[in-house]
């Protein structure tokens, strides 16, 4: 049976997700954001770490098709494969990330609703008596998700 580790990221009310192990690289407290004219309702801002730019994308804002929390007491800086370069990008955190060791006979189909988890999640997993989806952060945070409505039912 494989085994691997997870970090369980809570974005918001009944938000919850995972990435990998390695893929949370930082958290910031109080971070100091920058607003960004025109961009889309849920990544509306951005930070500055490691002398880069990273967005700020509030997954549960795109979820519920609401704006995003500005000015977030939180935020995990993750990274992920772009091309031939690592990456980087931000989700606003309502809690500190937990590890959790997550096995094969926890895997499960991803929630129904919101139905925007097609688009985002490579798997998902129970914990206790929810699911939570394995994020695919390349996805993410490579700007496709500006065409997708999140609420609208996926086929």
């Amino acid at each position: 049976m494989a085994e691997a580790s997870a970090w369980l990221l809570t974005l918001g009310p009944q938000v919850r997700a995972a990435v990998g192990e390695r893929e949370m690289v930082h958290l910031v407290q109080l971070p100091t954001v920058f607003d960004i004219p025109d961009a889309p309702r849920y990544c509306r801002q951005v930070l500055l770490w490691q002398e880069g730019i990273v967005p700020i994308l509030d997954l549960a804002a795109w979820l519920s098709g609401r704006y995003a929390v500005l000015a977030p007491a939180l935020v995990g800086i993750f990274a992920y494969q772009a091309a031939d370069v690592i990456a980087y990008g931000a989700l606003p955190l309502t809690g500190v990330p937990t590890r959790r060791r997550v096995n094969d006979e926890q895997a499960c189909a991803l929630p129904e609703q919101p139905p925007g988890w097609a688009c985002i999640a490579f798997s998902c997993f129970k914990d206790g008596d929810s699911e939570v989806p394995i994020l695919d952060l390349r996805r993410l945070f490579s700007g496709t998700l500006h065409d997708i409505d999140p609420l609208a039912e996926i086929s």
